[in-house]
């Protein structure tokens, strides 16, 4: 039981980094789609830098090691999926703005 706290703690420090790459995504996003493709070694980086800081730090703490690895791995994972249906549904949205022809244009050959 004792564990459990540590999972919670490493889930919670999960989530949190996956909220902060989702706003870099979005911000990324909303300025340019160039950005999106740099930023994915920016991401990764504070994933893998959650686990490894789980990994070195977990000896130090009185939880065990593996269900804080677990804990912080389901907290990177589980909101990743949240989060990538908002960007996917973003992006749909914007794509679909973007091709609706403008009402201002008439079509059918009126001249003025």
């Amino acid at each position: 039981m004792e564990s459990m706290v540590g999972f919670l703690l490493a889930a919670a420090a999960g989530c949190a980094v996956s909220a902060v790459n989702y706003g870099l995504t979005k911000q990324a996003m909303t300025k340019s789609g160039g950005l999106v493709g740099a930023l994915s070694v920016i991401r990764m980086l504070l994933s893998a830098g959650l686990l490894a800081g789980v990994y070195f730090l977990a000896p130090h703490t009185p939880w065990d090691r593996i269900w804080m690895l677990v804990g912080a791995a389901a907290g990177l994972t589980v909101p990743m999926f949240f989060f990538t249906f908002l960007l996917v549904r973003r992006a749909n949205a914007q794509k679909e703005a973007e091709e609706r022809p403008d009402p201002e244009h008439k079509q059918g050959g009126e001249s003025s």
